[in-house]
């Protein structure tokens, strides 16, 4: 019985210990150098704080998966150790702000006093800190091959000095609420920019379209081209999935969707007057399920009338990237796009299969009139044996239910030779062409 007491204790003691760490990066948390950043101050010494953060960093978890997101977050912290060291910094702590987040902080401490710490130290450290930061995270962006929303590393520092009139460990807490508080106030304007951003790209419908050709590979022609949107009005917009995913988070994505479909239609119809060998040739635009109502809208109809772009030549493309996980809700989905594209007179296409929520059930109660076959399931196809299995397996489905299959991501001629030695007729991919203006 005595030693009940003891293992009890020793439970409290590691879950304490473990609540002072972040297990993903390994820092301990600021709590824990609560005494002796009270005591440097105590001694007269100043403190340069930096508190850094990925202001975006929920939606780029939810993007990526919380694994990824750990190596991300894994990279940032590696990353933040050579920059003070390149900088011949020695007396520095970096800590987490709470377990398990994406917040920082990094404490320099002035050693010998009066000789380091000042406000020019901290803007040339805070111009260091974002560059370096960021170009890290663009070559873990780059590395691991992602497609994901640009991550926004925001950075603000301060000084603290001890005082005599208030007690240290208050104003060490406030100092770094106060922080917190300016780090949440930036960000928030910076939505409220971005924000903005977004709806004057929908007024002045900045969206440029480009068009990438999906071939016959048998016939060795051009089957069709995919409109692809592409931001005009800011460099950081030109990224589609940026626009898109601020869009949504807006809730303006029916909107922007709209812009996008209204200037494929127009920017086909001035590559038709010029050039007739794309007259009968298929055209993919994109549209999320929420979106789908678009395609009753008078302007979308008038639109059509208005160009002499026959509905049959249009192909949808069901993009599952904002598709609901609940699968009761895609089912609502899928049976209004049907009756859309029957009263409509379009076609589909499932863009993505392999990564996204529908099943193979789902699909096949859709029957598409295209199945479009994810490039990242297709890339180095023919070295890989589990993937060409999968996709022989998408493949003879696709032949099931009377779907032609479109291979995307078609880039080098060892992918082509499989895929064509395995029967796919109709491929996309940078050897075939990269997306260009008409």
């Amino acid at each position: 019985m005595r030693n009940k007491p003891d293992a009890d204790l020793q439970l409290e003691y590691l879950k304490l210990k473990s609540a002072s760490f972040d297990h993903v990066t390994g820092l301990p948390c600021v709590n824990t150098f609560y005494r002796p950043l009270v005591k440097i101050l105590n001694r007269k010494q100043r403190i340069g704080c930096f508190l850094i953060t990925i202001a975006n960093g929920g939606e780029i978890e939810k993007e990526l998966s919380f694994n990824v997101y750990d190596k991300l977050l894994s990279k940032i912290c590696s990353e933040l150790n050579n920059v003070l060291d390149s900088c011949g910094l020695k007396d520095q702590i970096i800590a987490a702000s709470d377990p398990g987040c994406e917040t920082f902080f990094v404490f320099v401490v002035e050693n010998p006093p009066n000789l380091l710490i000042h406000s020019d130290f901290l803007e040339d450290m805070k111009g260091k800190l974002t560059e370096s930061l960021s170009s890290k995270v663009s070559e873990f962006i780059k590395t691991e091959h992602l497609q994901m929303s640009e991550p926004i590393i925001m950075v603000v520092a301060k000084i603290i000095e001890g005082s005599t009139i208030v007690r240290t460990e208050r104003q060490l807490s406030r100092e770094l609420n106060a922080l917190k508080m300016e780090i949440a106030k930036v960000s928030e304007t910076q939505e409220y920019n971005k924000r903005i951003l977004i709806k004057k790209m929908i007024d002045r419908k900045s969206i440029d379209i480009v068009f990438q050709p999906i071939v016959n590979a048998k016939e060795k022609t051009v089957f069709g081209y995919e409109a692809l949107a592409r931001g005009t009005d800011q460099i950081e917009f030109h990224n589609p999935d940026v626009f898109l995913n601020l869009a949504q988070k807006y809730n303006m994505l029916r909107e922007i969707e709209s812009v996008c479909v209204l200037n494929a239609i127009e920017t086909l119809y001035k590559a038709l007057s010029s050039n007739s060998k794309i007259a009968r040739k298929k055209i993919f635009i994109n549209l999320s399920p929420p979106s789908f109502p678009i395609l009753l809208d008078d302007e979308f109809t008038q639109s059509l009338k208005q160009y002499e772009i026959s509905p049959e030549q249009i192909v949808i493309e069901l993009t599952e990237r904002f598709s609901s996980q609940l699968p009761q809700e895609n089912e609502v989905y899928f049976d209004i796009i049907k009756r859309i594209s029957k009263h409509g007179g379009f076609e589909i296409a499932v863009d993505d299969v392999g990564t996204g929520y529908s099943t193979l059930e789902r699909i096949a109660a859709l029957n598409p009139q295209y199945i479009k076959y994810d490039r990242s399931l297709f890339k180095n196809v023919y070295r890989d044996s589990l993937k060409q299995e999968l996709l022989k397996t998408i493949f003879d489905f696709s032949n099931k239910i009377n779907s032609r299959l479109i291979v995307e991501g078609v880039d080098n001629q060892d992918d082509y030779n499989f895929a064509l030695k395995l029967g796919v007729e109709y491929m996309q991919g940078f050897l075939f062409g990269r997306p260009l203006k008409f």
